[in-house]
């Protein structure tokens, strides 16, 4: 199946946005974060391989890093002729924007990183060696992504299932229904995720191992960009994101307290309005 675009809302002649997910969160869990932004702006989502419906992810030995995310939304960008593109990345969904921006920056006009995957250097260096040695696959991220239930009476039976659960237990009400009505597909009498455990375990898996020399060339983009962290996150350490301000001092950096990793779910009109008013700063949206 080829890659697909997902028109999200807003005007069709209005600016684009591209919403890049985080590993294992359909992009619709973002809708409450960009309904604000949809006044003026188009928002897309050129979605990653493992929601284009190809089936299951190719073997490890064989897997690129996540340079090829990347190279899959610059082809979307291409095939559906998506330039000047404000790219708004969550969590690996961040790191794909950023190494886009880096490959092609003249298809893009702002860069915006919600609590990207810029994981402790030990922790990098870590996800390396495991794969000189071919055990990528024992992540605990990995492992945990796939042994994750993946059938479900219905939607209603996956919200019910994960409303009280502690990684969604401070979710926006209508971000987490957003995630049963389109993070489940129907099969049978039954749904199953949309997002299948093994790509998500893939995902864990494979990782980026150049990040940390990746991070400094952002510095030399012709782009404003933005980089938000969740105040609580433990992906996006406070440590590195002191490091990654000193290497990328052009950028704005604002935090969310209170929140984790999830925050752009988890406090979305909150997100929406630091997004919203640094765009109006750049001149890239009205300030009404």
């Amino acid at each position: 199946m080829p890659q697909t675009l997902i028109e999200l809302g807003g005007p069709p002649d209005g600016p684009t946005l591209h919403m890049a997910p985080a590993n294992g969160f359909v992009p619709q869990t973002y809708l409450p974060l960009l309904r604000p932004l949809m006044t003026q702006m188009r928002v897309v989502c050129a979605p990653p391989r493992a929601l284009w419906g190809d089936g299951p992810p190719p073997p490890l030995s064989q897997a690129p890093d996540w340079l090829h995310i990347a190279e899959d939304l610059l082809a979307a960008f291409e095939q559906f002729n998506l330039r000047d593109v404000i790219a708004v990345g969550h969590s690996f969904g961040g790191v794909a924007s950023m190494n886009a921006a880096l490959m092609r920056p003249e298809r893009f006009r702002a860069l915006i990183l919600l609590d990207p995957t810029f994981l402790d250097e030990t922790i990098v260096n870590m996800i390396a060696e495991a794969r000189r040695h071919g055990v990528s696959d024992q992540h605990p991220l990995a492992q945990a992504a796939i042994k994750r239930t993946r059938r479900f009476a219905s939607a209603q039976a996956f919200y019910e299932r994960y409303r009280h659960h502690p990684l969604f237990a401070d979710w926006d009400e209508e971000a987490l229904r957003l995630y049963a009505a389109h993070g489940t597909q129907p099969e049978g009498d039954e749904v199953t995720l949309t997002w299948s455990p093994e790509w998500e375990a893939y995902y864990f898996s494979t990782g980026f191992a150049e990040m940390w020399r990746a991070i400094p060339r952002m510095e030399q983009l012709p782009l404003p960009k933005l980089i938000i962290r969740g105040g609580t996150s433990d992906t996006f350490s406070a440590a590195s994101a002191e490091r990654v301000r000193s290497l990328v001092p052009s950028a704005t950096h604002l935090t969310i307290e209170g929140y984790g990793h999830l925050f752009p779910q988890a406090a979305p009109k909150q997100t929406a309005m630091h997004i919203r008013a640094w765009l109006a700063r750049q001149g890239l949206i009205d300030a009404s």
